[in-house]
């Protein structure tokens, strides 16, 4: 995923669909560091928006949150912005 010729498969699912209340976990399979940084990215720059952040997860590291709220989620990951991922919530 470090690599953005890989950028599809960044994150596995890369857009997911679940109802508020669903706590997501995020694990690092990879053997780079990366983030879950909510906010746009346009692939080769991010712009966080504050409402969730990893920080830098090591490989095997995970991040869990629960989202409540209905609504789009965008994020991506700081050091590799092509890593891009959504999650939507449905009331």
């Amino acid at each position: 995923a470090w690599d953005p010729a890989n950028a599809d498969a960044a994150y596995q699912p890369s857009v997911i669909t679940v109802p508020a209340g669903t706590t997501i976990t995020w694990r690092n399979d990879d053997t780079m560091q990366h983030t879950v940084t909510s906010g746009s990215s346009d692939g080769k720059v991010g712009s966080p928006d504050g409402t969730f952040d990893s920080g830098l997860l090591d490989s095997g590291a995970t991040f869990t949150r629960t989202f409540d709220e209905a609504g789009t989620f965008d994020y991506y990951c700081i050091p590799h912005p092509w890593m891009i991922g959504q999650v939507e919530v449905t009331g």
